[in-house]
């Protein structure tokens, strides 16, 4: 961690590292909680396929962009940029349960991703890239974890929810969860400034045409989407509608097989940021997650009479084994000088969201020409 005799210190960076933390972890149940909502929403016939894929889709294009100015977090005041954007993310939460238009609540999904999704990602990087340099690996692994615990909270919690209280009580649940992420971050959240934060303020476009010049970072971007896009279909949108609906399984128990995925990925992501310190090489890590998770996946398409106990441990595994993707992140922030890893995070994430986002929606254009909605 960090060396330091001042404890005050060492407790402001714990303190601090958890409340970015804890954004990503709000963050990522907005992100994913459409696929808790998806069946009931296409069930009592609400929204169809298009419209559920389009609300889930305006949170990414939200967050592409939010990437336009999240650079600044490379210039200015990181505790004032993340805390109104957490307030902003507030808001919209709160607009998304208020509102009962299917127009205002995609608005609603875009301000969300504007404000939290683009800022809690590209600043968690960056925030961790200060206060852990020499282990920078192990704790963005703990850090996509957080993410991944938001994806657990928004399945079986909100199942229960919805059940009990509505779709929209459930919403607003998430809402008010957001109001304590934000006092805490109001109170804990103190990162230490970097000089690459008061850095000259010219040159801005000269910083963006390095950034576009690199090559590598290209091909570790296009890395990133061919591991992260199928697992994010799965895992955020479509994964309990297709459990229930192709392989005949209970809300419950699709909702448990997709814990397992979560479950899986939250350990992968810290164990992968582990052997890639240790050994100092994570491509043969990346190689080998990738290749067993192409098989897993293809096992599941070619085969609808898989048993529940094969489906969580190819869940799991699926999950596991694509956290490897966590790697093309310290790729993408190495290759990159240490002035420019705000605006470098936030080229890359707008390749991320805006492919991720296109292929959300195609995908339900693919679902819909199926009425595997019986």
């Amino acid at each position: 961690m960090i060396k330091t005799n001042d404890s005050k210190k060492i407790y402001s960076v714990i303190l601090t590292f958890l409340s970015i933390i804890l954004f990503y972890f709000f963050e990522a149940i907005q992100f994913g909680y459409f696929n808790v909502l998806a069946p009931s929403l296409l069930k009592s016939g609400i929204y169809n396929h298009q419209q559920i894929a389009a609300l889930s889709s305006a949170y990414m294009y939200g967050i592409i962009f939010g990437l336009f100015p999240v650079g600044l977090i490379d210039r200015f005041s990181m505790r004032k940029i993340l805390l109104w954007s957490i307030f902003g993310s507030v808001i919209g939460a709160f607009l998304l349960f208020i509102c009962e238009e299917y127009t205002l609540r995609l608005f609603a999904r875009f301000v969300c991703g504007f404000f939290g999704g683009a800022f809690s990602f590209v600043g968690g990087i960056r925030l961790v890239a200060l206060l852990f340099p020499s282990r920078f690996t192990f704790y963005l692994g703990l850090f996509l974890s957080a993410g991944t615990l938001g994806g657990l909270a928004c399945l079986y919690p909100l199942l229960i929810a919805i059940e009990y209280f509505g779709v929209t009580s459930a919403m607003e649940i998430v809402a008010i969860f957001g109001l304590f992420v934000m006092v805490f971050n109001i109170f804990f959240l103190h990162p230490k400034e970097d000089l690459a934060a008061k850095s000259a303020t010219t040159g801005s476009l000269k910083n963006w045409i390095t950034i576009i010049k690199n090559t590598h970072n290209w091909l570790d971007c296009i890395m990133v989407i061919l591991l992260d896009t199928p697992v994010s279909i799965l895992g955020t949108l479509w994964g309990i509608v297709i459990l229930m609906n192709i392989f005949h399984l209970s809300d419950v128990l699709s909702t448990s097989i997709m814990m397992a995925f979560f479950l899986g990925m939250m350990i992968g992501y810290p164990l992968c940021g582990m052997l890639a310190d240790k050994f100092n090489d994570s491509k043969w890590i990346i190689f080998v997650g990738s290749f067993i998770s192409l098989l897993m996946i293809v096992l599941m398409i070619f085969d609808h009479t898989l048993s529940v106990t094969a489906l969580f441990l190819l869940f799991s595994g699926l999950g596991f084994f694509s956290s490897c993707q966590s790697l093309g992140f310290t790729w993408l922030t190495k290759n990159m000088r240490p002035d420019l890893i705000g605006r470098n995070s936030a080229f890359n994430s707008m390749l991320f969201m805006g492919t991720n986002g296109g292929f959300k929606q195609f995908s339900a254009y693919l679902l819909s020409l199926v009425p595997i909605i019986g």
